[in-house]
């Protein structure tokens, strides 16, 4: 996905052990990624970081390499402690928190639940779902599964991966849910569909905290400034006035691409006193 190298490693909590990749040197920024994948598919963006930044990549608690949470239904605010706990035994104190999808839901807690430690919050594509659709999410869209004696969990696997890129939600397979900007590279949905696999039982735990998330309850309690990254609204980027207006202190910025989105962060941070 990159031809940069990050360094990997674990870092042991009482739940069991979360996994990272690591690169670069300056101010810390700890990154969230998305469900259902792990940090790989952050390595691109922070990549782009790195010159500036001790960049910390974690994989969701129950994603890619790290352990589950122990609760048999985890909230947004158990991830964000099981993550603040990993950077205490990595000797994290204070950072600016990334989180994109999945990430950033958990990157909202987190900030609520230790400012003193988050000095600032990045947030990318955040859920902003109507009650009825959180409801319906909660029952179609991730649905708990098991491997099974015929092997199904492989199909099933690539066809939801790949149904992510072409509908939105990716269960309703009509016109009136075509994505626009779905990603078909074959390496791509391989390294996603393995990532779906390795988390086959604890996928859904995640994206279902999300679906039960008020968000917009939520975020009149972030008192850490906010950079908003907002990509052309549709049906992914929704229309965020009714979360800005209820935030303390924020930035809106429009991003396209990796590139933007970089130099979207590297400014933001900059101007809350990290490196520039």
């Amino acid at each position: 996905m990159t031809d940069t190298l990050f360094d990997r490693g674990y870092a042991r909590i009482t739940e069991g052990l979360v996994h990272h990749r690591r690169l670069g040197t300056g101010t810390p920024i700890v990154m969230l990624h998305a469900s259902p994948a792990s940090s790989r598919t952050l390595e691109p963006l922070g990549a782009l970081l790195t010159s500036r930044h001790d960049v910390l990549m974690p994989d969701t608690p129950g994603n890619g390499a790290s352990s589950p949470p122990a609760l048999p239904i985890p909230e947004l605010a158990d991830y964000a402690d099981m993550l603040d706990r990993a950077c205490d035994r990595l000797g994290l104190e204070t950072v600016d928190l990334y989180g994109t999808h999945t990430g950033a839901h958990i990157a909202i807690e987190w900030a609520i639940a230790r400012p003193d430690r988050v000095r600032s919050l990045i947030l990318d594509g955040v859920a902003l779902l109507s009650p009825d659709q959180r409801a319906e999410f909660l029952d179609h869209y991730a649905p708990p599964q098991r491997p099974d004696a015929s092997g199904t969990q492989f199909a099933w696997a690539w066809n939801m991966i790949r149904d992510q890129m072409i509908f939105w939600p990716h269960y309703r397979k009509d016109s009136a849910h075509l994505r626009r900007d779905g990603q078909f590279e074959p390496g791509l949905l391989h390294d996603l569909t393995m990532d779906l696999l390795g988390s086959l039982e604890t996928y859904h735990q995640p994206y279902q905290a999300v679906f039960r998330h008020d968000v917009l309850a939520r975020l009149p309690l972030v008192t850490r400034p906010v950079l908003w990254l907002q990509g052309e609204v549709g049906v992914l980027d929704t229309d965020a006035s009714a979360a800005l207006a209820r935030l303390q202190d924020h930035r809106l910025v429009t991003v396209s691409d990796l590139a933007t989105r970089a130099t979207a962060i590297i400014d933001f941070i900059a101007a809350q006193g990290g490196r520039a």
